[in-house]
């Protein structure tokens, strides 16, 4: 075994990779002919014990493996087992090398914050190679049963189907033990939504006149030449030289549409139509994927899929899957609704003109910088009740012990809103609206804090003195004094083939924004909801914001297109000014990190929404 060392030195003494090698195998070679090769192909968690199982081809048939953490070393149990299609794929590129499965298996009692490193010996000369892993909250709960080996529960590819069922052409296909000149395979991922749907993804490479089908253990049959193909060129290079061009768009994606229960398995098979004979590549069992909109988001996200296919699979099945599971989730929401809890410090105003709604999420610690704004505005006490609404059960606790002290210390009435679970951005509004009594409605982010008294009031009069306008948004301010938000657009990305949201002055000088003089309220295509008021009749008749989306993103905007669609504009206020602690910008196109996948999914729902009302809102303000 190696070494122990701590993980910095042991990063400083490897050759440490940028590589992820949960997605995509790491191969040495030299002149072209594969040396070593690791990849890793599930992270499970259960309790307190965590696995890493994938497969390692190396010279050596114990190869040294270990797990390491901030801390140093971990005592990991490292078992291999047979991967047999693993060395069926390796077996013409190099026969040298002995292929075998690996799991990783050790017992954490901290908090899952760690990230984990790979250390792999992969030849007898050189440094050991490290690769970081995802940290251990992100390794996927197992439903296996206690002291169940998770690496060799997964049989290993083998000829013949006696004991599963099969279509009925399979049924009179002869079967023949695994050739790796005619056809090779591999299933990297296979995940049910319990007797729903699921989803498959791996790749496949054959020679002319094969096809591969995956076939379910309750005989279900998909051909997977229909199903989402993609470039993977780590089996270009593995291929290459068997089956030349027949390696391009490898990889897949796809929907498995068969209602199966959990535990099922999935089998790849090789079939060709004219000499009625089969073959199995692969074969694996299925993970347990939850039916929660978001865990399935999280499960399903993880699928390795490039970021200009994104759209394929919302296109072609899953965008209408997860807006299914929103639906579903909601409507069990409101078939078992619990009153909210309220809690009332001091006295807000009995007939108040404006209702201040401000959702708390993760942070709360905002609370106090606004309070004391807010005590400083005697204009904004004297008319407005201001509403917090809790949407995070982690910091309800502290939340109820503090508040009474920042009421006696701020002097500030307010009311607390617990509504029994995480709503998000627009359910937690529309909740806190639900509980107001103002004729208006002012909905705000706990991270945006007025830069001076009376703001409140000078929204409120230009929206009863401009009935035309259902919807006002504030100037946003950075932190440094950039401007942040001054009215957003919206802009086509032919990357995304999508509608997203833009800031177009976001960081110049507020200066810049030259606003006309005497002009108090200026047309836009839509405000951001960080900050936006309208009348409480036309929130209620709209329906609020739209709860659909997934997590958040998308809603602000989607308001302000109910509101141009039903015949009103959408105005920006540059005399009211906000500074917005803004979280910073997402990732760029390219990236696929679960976060990045939901703005993706958004994205792509609120233009199946609203795309062509947006195409005219934009030509009208071109």
């Amino acid at each position: 075994m190696l070494k122990r060392m701590s993980a910095k030195k042991a990063a400083k003494a490897s050759q440490a990779q940028l590589h992820d090698v949960t997605r995509a195998p790491y191969v040495v070679s030299r002149e072209g002919k594969p040396q070593a090769a690791v990849k890793v192909d599930q992270l499970k968690r259960r309790g307190g014990c965590y696995w890493v199982e994938g497969w390692i081809a190396t010279y050596s048939d114990a190869p040294a493996i270990e797990l390491h953490m901030d801390r140093g070393a971990v005592e990991a149990s490292l078992t291999f087992h047979v991967r047999e299609d693993v060395a069926i794929s390796m077996q013409d590129s190099n026969p040298g090398l002995t292929s075998q499965g690996f799991c990783l298996e050790w017992f954490s009692e901290h908090d899952g914050n760690d990230t984990p490193l790979l250390v792999c010996h992969l030849q007898e000369k050189g440094a050991p190679v490290v690769f970081t892993l995802p940290a251990l909250e992100s390794f996927m709960a197992s439903p296996d049963q206690d002291g169940v080996n998770i690496a060799s529960s997964r049989p290993s590819a083998r000829p013949g189907a006696a004991q599963h069922a099969q279509p009925d052409f399979l049924a009179a296909a002869t079967w023949l033990a695994p050739d790796p000149l005619k056809a090779v395979a591999h299933l990297d991922d296979f995940g049910m939504i319990p007797h729903r749907s699921g989803l498959i993804a791996g790749w496949t490479v054959t020679q002319p006149g094969w096809q591969v089908w995956g076939v379910d253990s309750q005989g279900n049959g998909v051909n997977l030449e229909n199903s989402l193909r993609y470039q993977r060129e780590d089996i270009v290079s593995l291929f290459r030289d068997t089956f030349g061009q027949r390696t391009v768009d490898a990889g897949f994606v796809a929907p498995w549409p068969f209602a199966l229960p959990v535990p099922s398995s999935l089998r790849l098979v090789a079939y060709h139509p004219q000499t009625q004979q089969a073959m199995t590549l692969a074969q694996c069992d299925a993970d347990e994927v939850p039916a929660d909109p978001e865990g399935y988001a999280r499960w399903a996200f993880g699928v390795a899929t490039p970021a200009e296919k994104i759209n394929e699979r919302f296109n072609g099945w899953e965008g209408e899957l997860i807006e299914t599971l929103l639906a579903e989730r909601d409507q069990a929401f409101a078939d078992n609704q619990k009153a909210p809890d309220i809690m009332t410090l001091g006295n807000p105003p009995a007939f108040p003109d404006v209702s201040l709604i401000i959702p708390l999420y993760s942070r709360w610690d905002f609370v106090e910088h606004q309070l004391l704004a807010f005590s400083q505005d005697a204009e904004l006490l004297a008319s407005t009740e201001i509403i917090y609404v809790v949407d995070d059960p982690r910091i309800l606790t502290a939340i109820s012990n503090e508040v009474e002290n920042l009421h006696r210390l701020y002097n500030v009435p307010f009311k607390v809103v617990w509504g029994h679970r995480n709503r998000g951005f627009s359910g937690a509004n529309n909740l806190g609206v639900s509980v107001s009594q103002g004729r208006q409605v002012l909905l705000l982010n706990s991270d945006a804090f007025p830069t001076s008294p009376g703001w409140v009031g000078q929204m409120s009069t230009l929206l009863d003195e401009n009935p035309r306008y259902g919807l006002l948004g504030a100037r946003l301010l950075n932190p440094e004094g950039g401007l942040q938000h001054a009215g957003m657009v919206f802009f086509y990305s032919q990357s995304w083939q999508v509608w997203l949201n833009k800031h177009p002055m976001a960081g110049l000088a507020p200066e810049l924004d030259n606003v006309p003089e005497g002009v108090d309220i200026i047309d836009k295509p839509a405000v951001t909801g960080a900050c936006v008021m309208m009348q409480r009749s036309l929130y209620d008749e709209l329906g609020g914001l739209n709860e659909g989306y997934l997590i958040g993103d998308f809603e602000d905007s989607d308001l302000c297109l109910q509101v141009l669609n039903a015949g009103y504009q959408i105005g920006y206020v540059p005399g009211v000014s906000l500074v917005h602690l803004e979280r910073q910008s997402f990732s760029s196109l390219g990236d696929t990190s679960f976060r990045t996948l939901v703005v993706r999914f958004n994205a792509w729902r609120h233009t199946k929404r609203w795309g062509e009302k947006i195409h005219s809102v934009m030509q009208s303000f071109s």
